[in-house]
């Protein structure tokens, strides 16, 4: 199993904005066959720190996922919310 964490920090008063861009990305990535889960969470205590928590079955998963629209979209516009670069984590889990 692949595990991915994305922190990202969001440009205060973007959040409503923010949110309703994500929620493509969201379930879109959910919907996908090699999605385990695929989650989305602000952090407790804070207004603009957020975390993506993918798993995913397995590298041939994440590769699919990396090429759909709704991922290439994600690339393509959440720069225009954040104060920073997101901050990748990738794990392997049982493999």
């Amino acid at each position: 199993m692949k595990v991915i964490n994305v922190k990202l920090v969001v440009k205060p008063g973007e959040q409503d904005r923010y949110e309703a861009f994500i929620d493509k990305l969201v379930q879109g990535s959910r919907a996908e066959a090699g999605n385990v889960s695929y989650d989305h969470f602000k952090k407790i205590g804070s207004e603009t720190d957020y975390e993506i928590i993918e798993h995913w079955q397995d590298g041939a998963a994440v590769d699919f996922h990396n090429e759909t629209p709704h991922f290439k979209a994600f690339l393509a516009g959440v720069g225009d919310f954040l104060t920073e670069d997101p901050v990748i984590t990738r794990m392997t889990y049982g493999e």
